[in-house]
């Protein structure tokens, strides 16, 4: 979380990221499956992906910003607990317990690992140009040699 960034910032943010990709998948479901709604089934007859997204979203990032206030520090632990909790609403949607469980450890697990990893680009925004040039040169120098 950054320090210009408040929770409800952040936490709207995402909500509003995780509904527009519920309603991605929404469209997604709707469209393979048979009916009579047409278009409107995105929201009758899959729509509650779109909630439960957006829910997902908003929990992920209330939950991270909450620990990363409550502890006074942002890590891997904060994106770990806030995966979990996000993922158990995931499990929540399927009605059962051992799948909230499940989905809370795997999401969970996942972001704690990318977060304790530092993500996918940490390393090269680290080094500066002229060494991002220097290790894409050794790259590709690697790759041409048989």
């Amino acid at each position: 979380m950054s320090e210009t960034e408040s929770w409800q910032e952040r936490a709207a943010k995402y909500t509003l990221g995780g509904a527009g990709i519920g309603l991605v998948l929404s469209a997604a479901m709707n469209s393979f499956q048979s009916h009579n709604h047409g278009a409107m089934g995105i929201f009758t007859r899959t729509g509650s992906t779109i909630g439960y997204m957006a829910a997902m979203g908003g929990i992920f990032a209330g939950t991270e910003c909450a620990l990363a206030q409550y502890r006074g520090k942002s890590d891997y632990i904060n994106s770990a607990t806030a995966g979990c909790a996000a993922g158990f609403i995931a499990g929540i949607k399927k009605r059962s317990f051992p799948a909230a469980v499940g989905s809370c450890l795997f999401i969970g697990g996942t972001m704690g690992v990318y977060d304790y990893s530092g993500g996918i680009n940490a390393k090269l925004t680290a080094l500066s140009p002229e060494e991002r040039e220097q290790r894409r040169k050794e790259f590709l120098s690697r790759s041409e040699s048989p």
